[in-house]
C-alpha cells in the first residue's frame, strides 16, 4: 500500500514566523514561503521579529509590533541584567557602548557539524543529516550563534556534536578530572553553563580533546581531539587582549596536552601566556568579593599553573615563571574536594605548613585539607629540592660544599613532617590502596606518596656518581664519606619501596587510575636508582640482577598502564632501553667486581613479560588487567636519619576570610565561573628523563615542529 503524498513530505527544519504563529505547516522556501505568498503575508525567519497575528470576522490579517520581551537576549546584556532590544546583527546597547554582540543558541537552534564518522565498530560519533550554522562565538555543545540570518560554518571548523560532548564530560569527569592539573572544574557548574548555552567553544574543544587522549571516545577519536585543540588554543589567541577565567582553563589543558603529545616547545610558550592571563585576571591573589566556589576555583587554577611551572624550570631559577610561590602567590591552599563539590566553606592553610609549637610537636593536619592541597605541598618541597641540587651542580663554592649537610637537614625535616601530619586514613598502606580502589581519588592518593619518595630520590640522585645531575667525583671526594655512603643507600632504598608501591598498584588490575606524566618520569627515576646501585655495586641492595630486573619491569608496567600519550610512550621505551642494556654510565665510574670480571653486561629477560623494541625481540605485551602478584622487597625502607641541627623555619601566617556560599555582589548565585572583569631552546629534559631531572642543554631543532 503506497503512503499519500502528505505522508511522505519532508517536514522541514525551517518554519517562517508567520507560519509558527498560525500554528500552520510551513515549507521554509527561501525568501518567502508558499502560505504567505499565496496569503500576502510578510514572510521573515528572523526569531527577533514580533507578529501577531490576529482572527477577525473578515480574514486573517497580519500586525506587525515589536515585542515587548524580544526572544533572547545577547550576551553581554544577560550577564549584565539590562534590556536588550534584539536586534542584529548587534544590539541597540552594545552598538552605543561598541562592545561585541553574541547571541547564544536558545534550545531550538540548528545543528551543527559533527566530527567526521569514525572508522571501525567501536566509532559512535554520527554527523547529522542537516547542515551547520556557526558564526564562530561561543556557545553551547553546537556553539551556534543566535544571530537573524545564520551563515554556513567555514570549511574546516572543528564542530563536536552535543552527543560526542556529553560523553567527553562524562568521561573527562569519571577519569581525568582527579589529575591535580585538571582539578579546577566544578563539574556542576560547567554543565549548569553548558546547557544554558553560554560555555566558552574554547573550554568545550579543550575537554573534548584532552578527555580523547587520556580516554577512550571511540576510534579515531585522538586524531580528532589534535584539531579540537588546535582550534581551541587559536581561540584563546584570538582573543588574548580580553582574558578570562575560562580561556585561561582551556589554556592549561591545551599545555598539558602538549606535554602528553611531546610538543615541548608549544607547551613552554603557551604556558607564558597562560602564566600572564593569571597574573592580569590577578589570579594569584584572593578576591574576596567573590562566591567559595569562584575562588575555589580560582585557587585551584593558579596552582595548576603553578605545578605546570614547576615541572617545566625543574629548578632552574631562571627558566621558571613562579620561582618563589611563597611571595609570589598569595592564595591558600585548596580545600577539600568534598567541600568543593557541595559548595561547603571553610578555610584552609597556606602554603607552608604551621612551624611546630613548643613541646607539642607537628600540630594535626585540618579537615578542610584534601590531597590536592597535599600534592601542591609537595611539589613545591620538590620544586625546592630541585633548586638546591641545581645550585648545587651549576654554581659550587666552598662554603655551599660546607653548608650541604645543613641544608639537607632541613629539607629532609621538611619532608618528615609533611608525612608525619598525614591522619592515619591518608598514610600509605595496603588497606588504605584497596579502599579507595573504586575512588575517583585513587590516582592522587597513589601519586602524592610516590612523590614523597621521589623527592627523596631527587635530594640523594646528587650522590650517585656517573649520574649527569650528580656531583663531580672531586667535589664527592671533599664531603665526608659517611654522609656520603648513607646517601647513596637512602636512595637506592627509596627506589625500593617505590616499586613497591608501583607493584601493589598492579595487584589492582584494571582499576590502575590514569594519572599525569609524572608517574612514567617517577617510574623512570626509580629503575635508574635500582640498576645504578645495582651496576656500580655501592648500595647493599640486598637481592640479585633478577629481582632489579623484575622491579623495573614493575615500573614499566605501571608507566604502560596509567598514562597515553607519545611522550609517556618516550618514557616506556626508555625505561625498556634500560632494562635490556643496562645504565649506561660513563668512564671512570666504578662497577662491581662481579661485572668487572663478566665483562660487558648481560641482562636476561626479566621474570615479567614486556615489549622489548629496542632489543630486536618483540614479546607479548603484558595484559593491562592482569593483576599483578606483589611480593614485598624488604620490610622497612625509610631513609636513615642524619644527626645534623634541624633549621627552625617560621613564617607569617597569610589571613584568609572565608568566602560566604551565596550570591555576591558581581554574580546572581554560587558559580565556580564567576569573576570579576579588570581590566632557551626546549626539549623532552625539562619534562622528564631525564624527564624530571636537569636540562643540560635543548636541541634548537625543537623549534622547527608545530606551531603551537
Amino acid at each position: 500500500m503506497s503512503a499519500s503524498p502528505r505522508t511522505q513530505q519532508k517536514r522541514t527544519a525551517h518554519t517562517c514566523i508567520t507560519c509558527r504563529a498560525r500554528k500552520v505547516r510551513c515549507d521554509g522556501r527561501k525568501g518567502t514561503c508558499t502560505n504567505c505568498e499565496r496569503l500576502g503575508f510578510a514572510c521573515s525567519y528572523d526569531e527577533h521579529v514580533g507578529v501577531e497575528v490576529v482572527q477577525t470576522d473578515a480574514a486573517v490579517s497580519r500586525i506587525a509590533i515589536p515585542r515587548r520581551r524580544v526572544r533572547r537576549a545577547c550576551q553581554n546584556c544577560h550577564e549584565k541584567k539590562a534590556r536588550c532590544s534584539g536586534s542584529t546583527p548587534s544590539c541597540d546597547r552594545c552598538s552605543t557602548q561598541g562592545l561585541h554582540c553574541v547571541y547564544l543558541p536558545g534550545k531550538r537552534s540548528l545543528p551543527l557539524t559533527s566530527p567526521p564518522p569514525a572508522s571501525g565498530p567501536s566509532a559512535t560519533v554520527h554527523p547529522p543529516d542537516s547542515p551547520s550554522y556557526d558564526d564562530g562565538h561561543s556557545g553551547r555543545s553546537a556553539f551556534a550563534s543566535g544571530t537573524a540570518s545564520p551563515a554556513p560554518a567555514p570549511a574546516g571548523r572543528t564542530e563536536p556534536d552535543e552527543d560526542l560532548v556529553l560523553r567527553a564530560f562524562e568521561a573527562f569527569f569519571r577519569h581525568v578530572h582527579h589529575i591535580p592539573k585538571f582539578s579546577f572544574l566544578h563539574r556542576a557548574s560547567l554543565m549548569e553553563r553548558y546547557h544554558a548555552g553560554s560555555l566558552d567553544r574554547s573550554l568545550v574543544l579543550a575537554l573534548v580533546a584532552i578527555t580523547a587522549l587520556l580516554a577512550d571516545l571511540g576510534s579515531g577519536m585522538s586524531e580528532y581531539g589534535n584539531q579540537c585543540i588546535e582550534e581551541a588554543v587559536a581561540l584563546c589567541l584570538a582573543e588574548m587582549e580580553k582574558p578570562s577565567i575560562v580561556r585561561l582553563q582551556a589554556l592549561v589543558i591545551a599545555v598539558e596536552h602538549r606535554i602528553f603529545s611531546r610538543r615541548f616547545s608549544g607547551a613552554f610558550m603557551l604556558h607564558a601566556v597562560a602564566s600572564r592571563f593569571a597574573t592580569a585576571l590577578r589570579l594569584n591573589h584572593e578576591n574576596p568579593d567573590l562566591c567559595f566556589l569562584a575562588r575555589e576555583s580560582r585557587r585551584r587554577l593558579m596552582w595548576s599553573l603553578y605545578m605546570i611551572d614547576s615541572s617545566i624550570s625543574a629548578g632552574q631559577h631562571d627558566v621558571a615563571l613562579w620561582p618563589d610561590a611563597e611571595r609570589q602567590i598569595h592564595i591558600h591552599l585548596p580545600c577539600n574536594e568534598r567541600n568543593f563539590e557541595f559548595d561547603l566553606p571553610e578555610a584552609t592553610e597556606p602554603l607552608r605548613p604551621p612551624p611546630p609549637e613548643v613541646g607539642m610537636g607537628t600540630s594535626p593536619m585540618p579537615d578542610a585539607l584534601g590531597f590536592m592541597a597535599l600534592h601542591v605541598r609537595i611539589q613545591w618541597m620538590r620544586a625546592r629540592i630541585l633548586q638546591c641540587t641545581t645550585q648545587a651542580i651549576t654554581s659550587w663554592s666552598q662554603q655551599d660544599l660546607t653548608s650541604l649537610p645543613l641544608r639537607y637537614t632541613e629539607l629532609l625535616t621538611e619532608l618528615k613532617g609533611f608525612e608525619e601530619r598525614l591522619p592515619p586514613s591518608f598514610k600509605w598502606s595496603e588497606g588504605n590502596l584497596r579502599l579507595r580502589t573504586y575512588s575517583p581519588r585513587l590516582g592522587i592518593f597513589v601519586m602524592t606518596h610516590v612523590w614523597w619518595r621521589q623527592c627523596h630520590l631527587d635530594l640523594y640522585r646528587l650522590f650517585l656518581d656517573g649520574l649527569r645531575e650528580a656531583l663531580s667525583p672531586s667535589v664527592l671526594q671533599q664531603l665526608d664519606p659517611n654522609f656520603v655512603a648513607r646517601s647513596r643507600q637512602s636512595c637506592y632504598d627509596h627506589a625500593r619501596a617505590m616499586a613497591d608501591m608501583f607493584a601493589q598498584l598492579l595487584t589492582l588490575g584494571s582499576s590502575v587510575p590514569v594519572t599525569d606524566l609524572d608517574l612514567p618520569g617517577c617510574a623512570f627515576q626509580c629503575t635508574r636508582a635500582l640498576y645504578h646501585g645495582l651496576q656500580t655495586g655501592t648500595g647493599d641492595l640486598t637481592f640479585t640482577l633478577e629481582r632489579v630486573q623484575e622491579l623495573s619491569a614493575v615500573c614499566l608496567r605501571a608507566a604502560q598502564q596509567s598514562t597515553a600519550g607519545p611522550a609517556s610512550a618516550s618514557i616506556q621505551a626508555d625505561i625498556e632501553r634500560i632494562i635490556t642494556h643496562g645504565l649506561e654510565l660513563p668512564e671512570g665510574v666504578p662497577e662491581s667486581p662481579a661485572r668487572s670480571r663478566a665483562g660487558p653486561p648481560t641482562i636476561a629477560q626479566p621474570s615479567i613479560s614486556i615489549h622489548t623494541r629496542l632489543a630486536g625481540h618483540p614479546q607479548d605485551t603484558p595484559d593491562p588487567a592482569a593483576p599483578y602478584t606483589f611480593q614485598p622487597s624488604v620490610p622497612g625502607t625509610s631513609a636513615p636519619s642524619i644527626t645534623l641541627p634541624s633549621l627552625a623555619v617560621t613564617e607569617a601566617s597569610l589571613s584568609a576570610p572565608v568566602a560566604p556560599s551565596h550570591a555576591s555582589g558581581v554574580t546572581t548565585g554560587s558559580n565556580a565561573f564567576e569573576e570579576v572583569l579588570s581590566g632557551f631552546n626546549f626539549g623532552p629534559e625539562l619534562y622528564g628523563m631525564d624527564w624530571s631531572t636537569f636540562p643540560s642543554g635543548w636541541p634548537s631543532q625543537q623549534f622547527t615542529g608545530p606551531n603551537m
